[in-house]
């Protein structure tokens, strides 16, 4: 759906949440935003770009110098007792490539993503429906995003992985349940289940700027192959691959008009969505602001 202006976009974020509240009052349904400003961008994670296939540097290895070098680096920021997704959030907000796509609680927030770069370009706003609050599956998601440290290099096991995995502090309660149902419980086919979703997340908030912007993540597991090593077994690749557009997902898709992107931007402004406001902690960016309020009064 193609939207012109402010008000056509609010009216039709309206009437699907009108939706969502007939048929999912009860359930723990919600919709999730990402805007951005090139409508052939593709929903893929920094870390996984350019790594196209099997052949690559495997994201595995990367991710772990970036995360141990930042660490290296700045050891009171990113600390060693952080959780992992604590330390990719950080990651992501300093602007280092990490397994997550950001993607926000707020449609106007998204909407000025999809609007405030490239004005050459048409931009797009994704509305995702996510179904899972992922409670029983915080542990895997620790996992997926500690995979640097749970894993030698890729093609990877997945059982070796789980195994690694019931090993860390945060699959204490877990690992408790899953020795309980012993040979029952399939390791392997549930750590492939949880990543064969889409996998929406929280994450500890530690800047103003990840509050106003009402940050969430989408955290991306390597891609799962068959036949590892030409056994009957399963692996995660070197790579990652990108959520579809066509996803199930995705609730639906707005293309922002290219011609229409100057004149949202200015009407995001009059309800408190701009870049000296979502990026109120840098002190260039607030100085922007100022300098282009001076000039539009002039």
């Amino acid at each position: 759906m193609e939207i012109n202006n402010l008000h056509s976009y609010i009216e039709q974020i309206c009437l699907l949440n009108d939706e969502l509240s007939k048929h999912a009052p009860y359930l723990p349904y919600e919709y999730l935003f990402r805007g951005h400003s090139d409508i052939n961008y593709t929903l893929l994670p920094n870390i996984a770009r350019g790594k196209n296939t099997s052949c690559d540097v495997t994201i595995f290895n990367g991710e772990r110098n970036l995360v141990e070098l930042a660490k290296c680096k700045y050891p009171d920021v990113f600390r060693e007792e952080m959780k992992p997704m604590e330390i990719l959030a950080l990651l992501q907000h300093y602007g280092i490539p990490t397994r997550l796509l950001d993607v926000t609680e707020n449609a106007l927030v998204a909407l000025y993503f999809a609007c405030c770069s490239k004005p050459e370009k048409d931009g797009e706003v994704f509305v995702f429906v996510n179904k899972d609050d992922h409670v029983d599956n915080a542990p895997i998601i620790s996992a997926i995003a500690d995979s640097y440290r749970l894993t030698r290099g890729a093609p990877y096991s997945l059982e070796n992985f789980y195994k690694a995995a019931l090993n860390q502090p945060y699959f204490i309660e877990q690992k408790h349940i899953f020795e309980i149902c012993g040979k029952q419980f399939d390791g392997v086919d549930w750590v492939e289940k949880c990543c064969n979703k889409t996998i929406f997340v929280y994450a500890p908030v530690h800047t103003l700027r990840q509050q106003l912007q009402q940050g969430r993540f989408i955290l991306f597991p390597n891609r799962i192959i068959d036949n590892y090593l030409g056994q009957d077994e399963k692996a995660f690749d070197t790579i990652i691959d990108p959520i579809s557009k066509d996803n199930e997902c995705i609730k639906t898709r707005f293309t922002i008009k290219k011609e229409s992107k100057k004149t949202i931007l200015r009407d995001l402004q009059l309800c408190g969505i701009s870049e000296s406001t979502l990026f109120c902690d840098s002190i260039d960016m607030v100085c922007k602001g100022i300098v282009d309020k001076v000039r539009r009064m002039l």
